[in-house]
C-alpha cells in the first residue's frame, strides 16, 4: 500500500511533536510506542512495520496522551499494561485508550489493573476508589471528539479555536474555522511580532491569530517545564 494511502486521515506525528502536544518527552514516546531494549512496546504503533520511521497517528497521540496522565498520577506501566489488557478483551478493540468506551469505563477498568500491580504508588493517603481513577480517565479525554466510538479529533481546551483533526493537515493543530496551521501562524508572529499584521495579510479576525499564538506558547512552556 502506497504511503501516501497509510497517511491519509490517520494523521502523522514525530516522537517530538508528540511529546510537545502532550507535555512529555520524544523518550516516553519511543519507548511506550516502540519499546526499549528488552521491553516491548505498549501498543504496536500505527506506522511500526515501517522500519525506518518512528512516526505516530493520531489514535497513537491520544494514547500516548492518556499513558502520560496516568504515569502523572502515579500509575505504573505495569498496571497500564495490565490495563491495556483488561480493555482490549472488555471492548474486543485493539486500540482502547483512543475509544468512547474507554472514556465512560476506565476507572473500573484501572481499579482491576491498580489491584494487580503491587509496585502501585498510591495517590493520596487515603486508599483511591473508582471515582478517583474514573477522574483521571476523563480529565485525560474531555475534549476529545467521538465518532463510531473511536476518537475523531481533539480540541484543546487551552484554545477555542484551535483544533486537531487527523482528517485536515495531517492533524497539524489549525484554526479551525480557517484551516491554518497554529504552527505557521506562531513562526511568522515570531517574526513580525505583530497580531494584526498577520490577522490582515490572512484574513483572519485578530482573536483567532491571537488564540493560536497563545496556544503554542502554550506548549513552549510546557515543553521548558518538562526539559
Amino acid at each position: 500500500m502506497p504511503f501516501d494511502e497509510v497517511i491519509f486521515g490517520a494523521g502523522i506525528y514525530s516522537p517530538r511533536e508528540a511529546a510537545r502536544l502532550v507535555g512529555g518527552s520524544a523518550q516516553e514516546v519511543l519507548r511506550w510506542t516502540r519499546g526499549s531494549g528488552p521491553t516491548d512496546p505498549l501498543w504496536k504503533a500505527h506506522y511500526q512495520f515501517l522500519d525506518d520511521t518512528t512516526e505516530l497517528s493520531f489514535v497513537d497521540l491520544i494514547e500516548v496522551r492518556v499513558v502520560k496522565a496516568l504515569r502523572r498520577s502515579g500509575i505504573s506501566l505495569q498496571a497500564i499494561r495490565f490495563a491495556l489488557d483488561l480493555a482490549e478483551n472488555r471492548f474486543g478493540v485493539s486500540r482502547p485508550l483512543a475509544t468512547r468506551s474507554f472514556k465512560l469505563l476506565g476507572g473500573d477498568i484501572l481499579m482491576d489493573a491498580i489491584e494487580n500491580d503491587g509496585e502501585f504508588v498510591s495517590l493520596s493517603k487515603k486508599n483511591p476508589g473508582q471515582k478517583v481513577f474514573a477522574e483521571i480517565v476523563k480529565q485525560s479525554l474531555n475534549d476529545l471528539e467521538y465518532e463510531n466510538d473511536y476518537v475523531a479529533r481533539w480540541r484543546p481546551t487551552t484554545a477555542q479555536h484551535v483544533v486537531i483533526d487527523p482528517a485536515r493537515l495531517f492533524g497539524t493543530p489549525m484554526i479551525d474555522a480557517f484551516g491554518v496551521s497554529t504552527q505557521t501562524i506562531y513562526r511568522e508572529f515570531l517574526e513580525f511580532q505583530d497580531a494584526r499584521y498577520l490577522s490582515k495579510i490572512y484574513e483572519i479576525p485578530i482573536r483567532y491569530i491571537n488564540d493560536a499564538v497563545k496556544f503554542e506558547q502554550r506548549l513552549d512552556a510546557a515543553q521548558e517545564l518538562n526539559g
